[in-house]
């Protein structure tokens, strides 16, 4: 069963961001900028983390990849995310 999860990062070094972005990008759903959405299956989560690790100096940066339960609390405009059929609803 896929995971709802969020990709948020804060890169110092712009080449570096980038990488970074590549990365959280070919996994993302939507989002903005360094805030992603993303729906991965249990076995992509080790390959985006080794990716993410790959493409920042854990020194300087920082990368936060959070599993969004299913009860989240929702402010503003957000929805409730529909697990059953995989869909975001923004």
């Amino acid at each position: 069963m896929s995971g709802h999860y969020l990709i948020a990062y804060d890169v110092r070094s712009s080449k570096r961001r980038r990488r970074c972005a590549k990365v959280a990008y070919s996994y993302a759903l939507g989002g903005q900028k360094s805030a992603l959405e993303s729906l991965l299956e249990p076995k992509e989560l080790p390959v985006v983390l080794d990716e993410l690790l790959d493409s920042i100096d854990p020194e300087e940066d920082r990368v936060h990849l959070v599993h969004v339960m299913p009860k989240a609390i929702l402010l503003g405009r957000a929805k409730q995310i529909n697990y059953e059929n995989g869909a975001i609803l923004i």
